[in-house]
């Protein structure tokens, strides 16, 4: 798709904008943690230094893996919808001899400022960010126009509905949407672009996506964007109460002149305990619930997804007694156990905890899924 040269040239301009702010435009759910990525082999590769960018969320990833091993799902299968749920957020994965990615299939020509945004503020680009780079980003990229769709969908949304129909496979076409947005010189975020007269633009488009419809990598995004929806949920609906309202679920970042709207208080280069993203882990916020109802969530589509098709055992009961790190619990208490017995700051406890439940769940015996394959009639 060809890209007009004017809007190069804006992005250009605000790489020196960019490394001002780090990632503070960026969105993710369930916010990365200070640990590097596990290979299928075993091999770690720590982070570089690049926060978020680098960082691994361990409920997309380390306990995506143990729950598709409860569901049913083989190992080769649970690694394939861990890493592509984690692949939504960083795109690019590192491996040996090639690296996962998420790839890059083309983007929409954008919308001119001079042309679209008249009577609006749009001196500066607000959405996408600078980080932002057609040619290399991948379709889930954080930081580009399809980021809300896929990085705040609402629960019942029919953002969500796309995603889970295309991930099943009941659609070869992904319908969403694109986001943008400009405001004066001195707006840094969204939310102070909306209250300044800026100029926001969304558009409905099909969005062609590098994998196939139907597919486990497909149902590996869908189940990230289902987390997401569970993280932002309090955030978009506090959102929907702002006036004037956001346009699609973005962080705000007081530091950087956004009001504070608590269940959206998010600095992605400073993350903190006790910000949107930090209660959702710990013993001393009620946020951890929406954790833990996304980890339910998750399992009972991985669950149906196990039972329908690719499961090789039948998925395991939440009361399933489990030990779990020497203790004895449930599936579900295991579950409760991984969110809220340590903080965010905490995540090597974490990934160790969702090792530990990955193997229980292994040596537990299992109940084989036998299918019934019907002859072709041939005709």
């Amino acid at each position: 798709m060809n890209r007009p040269r004017y809007f190069r040239a804006l992005w250009l301009a605000g790489v020196l904008f960019v490394m001002l702010l780090g990632h503070a435009g960026g969105v993710q759910g369930f916010a990365e943690e200070e640990l590097g990525f596990v290979d299928r082999d075993g091999t770690y590769y720590p982070p570089t230094g690049d926060f978020p960018d680098d960082r691994i969320s361990t409920v997309h990833d380390d306990l995506t893996l143990a729950l598709a091993l409860s569901a049913g799902f083989s190992v080769t299968d649970s690694h394939t919808l861990r890493i592509w749920n984690q692949l939504v957020d960083s795109e690019v994965l590192p491996s040996t001899p090639i690296s996962y990615t998420y790839g890059n299939t083309g983007f929409y020509d954008p919308p001119n400022p001079l042309i679209a945004c008249i009577g609006a503020n749009h001196a500066r680009q607000i959405w996408p960010t600078g980080r932002f780079d057609p040619d290399t980003a991948s379709v889930t990229s954080r930081f580009g126009p399809y980021s809300p769709f896929f990085h705040f969908p609402h629960l019942g949304g029919a953002d969500l509905q796309a995603l889970h129909d295309w991930a099943w496979g009941k659609t070869d076409i992904l319908v969403g949407y694109e986001a943008y947005a400009w405001g004066r010189l001195n707006d840094l975020t969204l939310m102070r672009a909306v209250q300044n007269n800026g100029c926001i633009i969304t558009r409905t488009v099909a969005i062609s996506m590098p994998i196939p419809a139907g597919s486990l990598e497909a149902f590996g995004t869908y189940l990230h964007t289902l987390g997401d929806a569970y993280s932002h949920d309090a955030c978009l609906r506090a959102l929907a109460e702002v006036t004037p309202s956001a346009p699609w679920g973005t962080h705000t970042v007081p530091a950087l002149g956004d009001t504070s709207v608590y269940a959206c208080d998010y600095n992605p280069t400073n993350p903190r305990n006790d910000d949107a993203h930090g209660r959702e882990f710990g013993g001393v916020y009620s946020d951890t619930q929406q954790t833990i109802a996304a980890a339910l969530a998750i399992y009972d589509e991985l669950s149906a997804r196990s039972i329908a098709r690719e499961g090789i055992y039948w998925p395991l009961p939440l009361s399933t007694p489990l030990i779990v790190s020497d203790t004895t619990t449930t599936l579900e208490g295991a579950i409760v156990h991984f969110v809220k017995d340590r903080d965010y700051d905490q995540p090597e406890y974490r990934r160790a905890y969702a090792a530990n439940l990955a193997q229980a769940v292994q040596a537990y015996p299992r109940s084989p899924i036998r299918r019934i394959y019907l002859p072709l009639v041939l005709r």
